[in-house]
């Protein structure tokens, strides 16, 4: 019998200790400077990270904005397994309207300026200054490219925007949270009718609730380098959310053809394959670069390159056998209908 007939993935895992916050005092001041400006708000865009719906909801910014009408925006829906029919479920119960987004894509700029464009239309009276929006989120989550694009395809045409990119950048864009540190000055994104939009910085919970909470928020990039976990546990959660989702191993079988619950072995098959060795200080013989390596992986997941994920465990396990390949006999799994998006 074969490692792959007999490989069952771990349903626990292990509780390691990893720090619980990320908060800094830039976002204490981005929640003051919202709570200020949250009477002239008509409209509140809240990002959400599509391969981690549930650890980047911000209860946070709920109260925040408790009686403001909100469109949630699910980003990075090219990299996420999730579907329609637990978000729907999720949101009608909560009164709340959402959709996917990419934040590049011109047709769904379009799409979301539609949405703001018929909210305006609905007001009555018409606001005289304008219809304001507010862009929030946790960290890196895609708030500056939203408005960027926002403001490109509102402004101008697609192809000044999208190819030529003639139009400058009003929010600044990066790969690794935190790059928006202050809430921006209002930004005007459509002249007709007039709408206008704040750019705030990412905001995250004082502490999380778990460490899975805190894995899947680092990643999924939302969580600043310092206070990330190591990257070998941080890894080994990605192993183990991967091998959930599909316990043949295919997502790694590059480097070894059989599945494996063992880190330490997949790291080490990587390493082995890129020679990626480091000297221990008072060995004569080196041993693979475990860090390293772990940090590539992640990387890899980020970037899309081992398929579609959903970091969030709960979500995971709620996945239909016909979207993913769970095994019959794991225990404890409670199968919601959890849906692929459009």
């Amino acid at each position: 019998m074969s490692l792959r007939q007999v490989f069952k993935p771990r349903t626990v895992f292990p509780d390691y200790r990893v720090n619980l916050a990320d908060f800094k005092g830039h976002q204490s001041k981005a929640l003051a400077k919202m709570r200020e400006l949250s009477p002239q708000i008509d409209l509140v865009l809240e990002l959400r990270d599509a391969r981690a719906p549930v650890s980047t909801s911000n209860t946070l910014l709920q109260k925040v904005f408790r009686d403001k009408e909100k469109l949630i925006l699910y980003t990075k829906k090219d990299l996420s397994p999730i579907n329609t029919r637990f978000l729907n479920k999720w949101h009608e119960s909560l009164n709340e309207s959402w959709k996917f987004m990419d934040c590049r894509s011109a047709n769904d700029t379009h799409q979301l300026l539609t949405i703001i464009r018929k909210k305006y239309n609905e007001m009555y009276p018409c606001p005289p200054l304008g219809l304001r929006l507010m862009v929030v989120g946790m960290p890196n989550v895609g708030k500056s490219t939203l408005v960027n694009s926002l403001r490109s395809i509102g402004l101008g045409s697609d192809r000044d925007i999208m190819i030529k990119k003639k139009r400058r950048s009003v929010a600044k864009v990066g790969s690794h949270a935190g790059v928006t540190r202050s809430t921006s000055e209002i930004i005007r994104i459509s002249r007709d009718p007039e709408v206008l939009l704040y750019d705030t910085p990412g905001v995250l919970l004082p502490q999380v609730k778990d460490m899975q909470t805190m894995l899947s928020l680092s990643l999924v990039g939302t969580i600043s380098k310092i206070n990330q976990a190591d990257p070998v546990i941080t890894a080994d959660y990605l192993l183990y959310v991967m091998n959930l989702t599909d316990p043949s191993g295919e997502r790694y079988r590059k480097y070894f053809d059989h599945p494996t619950n063992d880190i330490y072995e997949l790291l080490g098959a990587m390493a082995t394959k890129a020679g990626n060795f480091k000297r221990i200080k008072g060995e004569k013989e080196k041993r693979p670069n475990y860090v390293g390596t772990a940090s590539e992986l992640i990387q890899m997941a980020q970037m899309g390159k081992l398929g579609k994920l959903c970091f969030d465990v709960d979500a995971v396990k709620s996945i239909e056998d016909s979207d993913f390949k769970i095994p019959e006999d794991a225990p404890n799994w409670n199968r919601r209908n959890f849906a692929h998006g459009d």
